[in-house]
């Protein structure tokens, strides 16, 4: 092994750190002035935490969302809702993707010294310990600290958890709520922790084998979310806030979503949460909505349903179409530029070597879901601007082109050099050898791995949902975290993607069964036959 990489590598780390650097040049794009001369005010949130924000026959629904359309309609800016993975809400906001976010934000000083903007203290929150039912051990967040805990990554629930002492090893960290509870529910975690209203919304719709666990240990405000410089548009949000506080329009969303009435209580929280500056400090406990024993659906969340299958079916099938064309027009784009960087690769030209080398190296070398952020987070700060659909397929390709120019280069070398000897003997030049000999004799040796490729492919296509794309993953996950029976959405998502992956594998064997007649035994047997007759 070559020890030449880290200079490689130290200058790919320049790049990317300069990239990163530069993302403060966007830090204005969603200025006031912008905002208004678009017409269009656009939030950022994670629809997969209801009762703030999920998907329900492909529309956004919640708390989050009738509140935020308010503040549009106050505003006079028409808002246009942005479904990401929590990992890419808030960064949106710093890439100017995003005007706003609203997620069920907790307002933390940590993040307010990292740029984030908040708007007043609009809805009081805490963490709620979850274990299963007649699980005696759990009592109380004390109880925690020998246990094995899971939370949403990245999170304030995750951060609790931490304070409490709870040793890293027994910490496990998931993209969602939901799998937390998935993990509690088959018994490889003792207990979850999470915000207390999606903590009981879920439990609402499935889930009868688990139970909340007291008061929350935790209180917190929650607020809405802009980037650093953008305190005009907070001015005019606080605004609306308290608008909606005085003519009902805030009660009404609240009793809508949590079936509580809003008490005097919490409004006079709210308004001193404001004026004391202090978000974090303590909430009266009876402030917060009364936390009724989340009622079951009924059955174990292990039974298959067949009715959410035939309600989700139209939805999947849609993500699956998306799955689809993201994976055939990265493989449109990515095999001829694999074998492109296959050619430059075993080029004489040193600096043709030189680029596709490193040009391979670096995106080999980095994760996909690195190179997808880059691209939609980054790029928009150098003045690059690409939606999400072509952010999605560049990424793909960029990272397939990579790996195929590695399978065709092995292909192209595995052949015997006296032909190409051969070739150039009888008059051809380098290139026509290539294309007429050795190249139509690479495409049958590099199917299979092409084939496993493709596939590989095709399931990495699930990440391209952190920038707001509904594939088929996606969408999976936005029925199972309303559904009520993530196992029935999960095993049906499953069978999708055999779907569209036996097919391949088939298309290929049939192909190299026509390529290569001599290696079947009954076309042996067959020519056998002939030369003894």
């Amino acid at each position: 092994m070559s020890f030449r990489c880290p200079n490689r590598i130290s200058l790919t780390l320049a790049l990317v750190i300069g990239l990163f650097g530069l993302m403060e040049a966007a830090s204005g794009q969603g200025s006031l002035a912008k905002i208004k001369s678009n017409g269009e005010l656009v939030i950022a949130t994670d629809p997969t935490y209801p009762p703030f924000e999920y998907m329900e026959k492909e529309k956004m629904i919640g708390f989050d969302v009738d509140i935020g359309n308010e503040i549009g309609k106050d505003l006079g800016l028409k808002v246009r809702w942005v479904g990401l993975e929590w990992a890419g809400v808030l960064g949106s906001l710093e890439s100017g993707k995003c005007d706003l976010a609203m997620a069920g934000v907790t307002i933390t000083e940590e993040r307010k010294k990292h740029g984030y903007v908040f708007s007043r203290p609009y809805m009081l929150s805490g963490q709620e310990i979850v274990r299963r039912k007649g699980d005696n051990r759990i009592n109380g967040p004390k109880d925690l600290i020998d246990k094995i805990v899971s939370v949403q990554q990245e999170t304030t629930g995750q951060f609790a958890v931490q304070k409490l002492g709870v040793p890293k090893d027994r910490l496990l960290r998931f993209d969602q709520v939901q799998d937390g509870l998935m993990n509690v529910r088959n018994g490889k975690s003792d207990a979850t922790v999470g915000d207390l209203p999606t903590i009981k919304a879920i439990l609402q719709n499935g889930y009868p084998e688990l139970e909340m666990v007291g008061e929350p240990f935790v209180k917190e405000s929650l607020g809405i979310v802009a980037w650093k410089n953008n305190t005009d548009l907070m001015g005019l949000i606080n605004r609306s806030l308290a608008l909606m506080m005085v003519d009902g329009r805030y009660a009404a969303a609240y009793k809508k979503w949590f079936k509580d009435p809003l008490t005097p209580g919490i409004v006079a929280e709210l308004e001193a949460r404001k004026a004391q500056g202090s978000p974090i400090a303590e909430i009266p406990l009876e402030n917060f909505a009364k936390v009724a024993a989340a009622p079951s659906v009924g059955g174990s969340a292990f039974t298959f349903r067949w009715d959410l299958v035939r309600e989700a079916y139209p939805q999947l099938l849609k993500g699956a179409l998306l799955t689809i064309e993201l994976t055939l027009l990265a493989l449109l784009i990515g095999i001829p530029s694999g074998l492109f960087f296959a050619l430059m690769r075993i080029s004489s030209v040193k600096v043709l070597k030189a680029i596709a080398t490193v040009y391979v190296e670096i995106v080999r070398g980095t994760p996909l879901l690195m190179q997808i952020y880059v691209i939609y987070f980054v790029l928009p700060a150098v003045g690059l601007e690409l939606s999400a659909m072509l952010s999605g397929v560049l990424a793909l390709s960029l990272n397939a082109a990579a790996y195929i120019s590695e399978i065709f280069r092995a292909g192209i070398e595995s052949i015997d050099s006296g032909q190409m000897e051969a070739a150039r003997s009888l008059g051809m030049t380098y290139g026509q050898a290539m294309q007429n000999v050795i190249l139509p004799q690479t495409v049958r040796r590099v199917l299979p791995p092409m084939t496993n490729e493709a596939v590989a492919l095709l399931k990495d296509s699930s990440l391209v949902s952190v920038v707001a794309l509904a594939e088929l993953m996606r969408v999976g996950k936005e029925i199972a975290t309303n559904g009520g029976s993530p196992t029935t959405v999960y095993l049906t998502v499953a069978v999708f993607y055999l779907a569209m992956t036996l097919p391949l594998t088939w298309l290929v064997r049939r192909l190299e069964e026509q390529w290569q007649p001599i290696s079947r035994p009954r076309n042996g047997a067959r020519q056998l036959k002939k030369v003894k007759a």
